[in-house]
């Protein structure tokens, strides 16, 4: 096949690279899709399929892989960041420490069992470096370990021996430190019969529990202390956020507005938490429908989307369109989160507004608000090439540990997530936004997640053939499998049985414990939603920087 592609691309072409990469992706594409017993691979065949076409001798320039594997892994991750972004903060407060604790209990597990099969099975101390970081496939771990290895062989001749070893043994776990995670969640699904819609479902639950949804309710004014009394001074409006959208006095529909006084009879439709809602209608009368059909008023409900640039930072009360066009915003939704419109909410780009008021109202907040498909559907590339530049700048810059002297990076798989969902949260600086419509990051992060997937397995084929069947790459192999499957095994059987760890989060964890972006991929994909990265976010700072002091650590006490 090599020989015949020859003949038509120059050898080493960037032609010719392109042609295997789209081939790999084609197949692996179609092979994901095969379900067995109900479970496929998804775009994780992809990986399977470039291990394959490399080991049949079909090459890509070094440089040109390079180059597109982490270009792609960039694109991938920063749509993710975007993505997980807004929901990102309020998750890490709620699930932030426990689960950082169980990704620091896998990386110190992983540790303690590298070291004690070099014990137990005599293995050349050398190895241990090289074991640790291959089953956890950690790049930076392994280059903390060299520098640790030169330092303490340093003058010795012996020192470029174990550099060479731990450069071969991390070679051999290293292959199955990117498949085995992903072996893992198949395996916990297996395990506990795991329904993936259910678990999703479950998820969302407890994030209303949470977080309640906005809903509306109708009540009708019983309670004759609340007769004369002025929206704007009802205590338990203001400290529950409720929103009146609307009122219905003498068959006359009406917005009422903050400075409506109240009368027994009057019939409102009130929008918040369904708690606040029972609270309220309780003391202030009885549930009662309102009936649009049968009732007098010019009065509309539409829902608008937020895209007028100039009005970007203001609040509620700067934009003042109650007063200003008799309009009540009733209720604000951001990245699938429902918002209470409060008077100190600032709108943000893309921000889906239901307003509520008479059609010419309407029409002029429909003016102040934007709400143009064309400009929230149009990427804008600014934004998006600052944000994966800063993400880079970021991630290359070292940060000063303990015992080494270049510090660590978080790298092209940290820095542009980390940007991204802090620019989520920041929304936009002047006019520039930081916003992807969601046709763009489905692109961006589909794209991003096939080319680097296809590019791990067209570098890793050969190394991956070489061990599998020569020397004692089997052996390794097999004890790397063991450091990169058992920890994790381990872990994950007590986050799920003693802790009832939702299985979502449990696959974000297992990607972020084991630092793989690969299986972050097959996460969401198996999924079929972006909360795994969620967790993979909040874990992964944390389990990229451990394993650099364990592994100067089994350098300093093990070989």
């Amino acid at each position: 096949m090599e020989a015949w592609l020859d003949r038509i691309f120059p050898h080493g072409s960037v032609a010719g690279g392109l042609a295997i990469l789209s081939l790999a992706i084609v197949l692996g594409l179609f092979a994901g899709a095969i379900k067995v017993r109900g479970v496929s691979l998804g775009v994780a065949a992809v990986m399977f399929v470039a291990l394959g076409l490399r080991g049949l001798g079909l090459v890509i320039d070094d440089d040109v892989l390079g180059f597109m594997r982490d270009f792609a892994l960039v694109l991938f991750v920063y749509s993710i960041g975007l993505q997980v972004g807004p929901g990102f903060l309020s998750s890490l407060r709620a699930e932030g420490l426990r689960l950082n604790l169980l990704a620091l209990a896998v990386v110190v597990l992983g540790a303690v069992l590298t070291a004690a099969i070099v014990l137990v099975f005599h293995l050349p101390r050398e190895t241990t470096p090289g074991l640790y970081t291959g089953g956890f496939a950690t790049t930076p771990a392994l280059a903390a370990g060299e520098e640790a290895l030169r330092d303490k062989f340093r003058g010795d001749p012996a020192g470029d021996a174990a550099l060479r070893l731990t450069s071969s043994v991390y070679a051999a776990a290293y292959p199955f430190g990117l498949l085995g995670p992903i072996i893992l969640l198949i395996l916990f699904r297996r395990i506990f019969r795991i329904d993936v819609a259910a678990e999703l479902k479950a998820l969302r639950e407890v994030e209303n529990a949470k977080r309640p949804p906005i809903e509306a309710m109708d009540f009708e004014v019983t309670r004759k202390e609340l007769d004369g009394v002025r929206i704007r001074d009802h205590a338990l409006l203001r400290q529950h956020n409720l929103v009146l959208s609307r009122l219905l006095r003498e068959n006359v529909l009406t917005v009422p507005s903050a400075d409506t006084v109240m009368r027994v009879g009057d019939v409102y439709r009130m929008v918040g938490s369904r708690r606040a809602l029972e609270e309220f209608v309780e003391h202030a009368g009885q549930r009662k429908p309102i009936d649009v059909k049968t009732a007098v008023g010019d009065v509309e409900r539409v829902v608008l989307i937020f895209t007028h640039k100039p009005n970007l930072g203001r609040t509620l009360r700067e934009m003042d369109l109650t007063k200003r066009f008799g309009v009540t915003i009733a209720r604000i939704s951001r990245a699938g989160v429902q918002l209470t419109p409060t008077a100190s909410l600032a709108l943000r780009f893309g921000d889906t507004v239901t307003v509520v008021g008479p059609c010419n109202g309407v029409r002029s907040a429909e003016a102040e608000l934007g709400n143009s498909i064309e400009v929230l559907n149009r990427p804008q590339l600014i934004p998006i090439f600052l944000g994966i530049g800063l993400g880079i700048l970021v991630g290359s810059i070292p940060l000063a540990l303990p015992g080494l002297h270049s510090g660590i990076r978080i790298g092209l798989a940290g820095g542009p997530m980390l940007v991204a969902i802090l620019l989520s949260q920041i929304g936009n600086a002047g006019r520039i936004v930081f916003y992807l419509p969601d046709s763009a990051s489905l692109l961006l992060r589909d794209f991003g997640m096939a080319v680097f997937l296809a590019c791990v397995g067209l570098r890793s084929g050969e190394e991956f053939f070489g061990l599998l069947f020569g020397g004692n790459g089997l052996a390794l192999m097999a004890w790397g499998a063991l450091v990169t499957l058992m920890p994790m095994l381990l872990v994950g059987l007590f986050a799920r049985l003693v802790m009832k760890l939702n299985y979502v989060t449990l696959c974000g964890l297992t990607a972020g414990a084991m630092t793989s972006s690969p299986t972050l991929i097959f996460a969401n994909d198996l999924t079929d939603s972006n909360v795994p990265s969620v967790a993979y976010a909040a874990v992964y700072p944390l389990a990229m920087l451990v394993p650099v002091f364990c592994t100067q650590l089994l350098v300093t006490f093990m070989v």
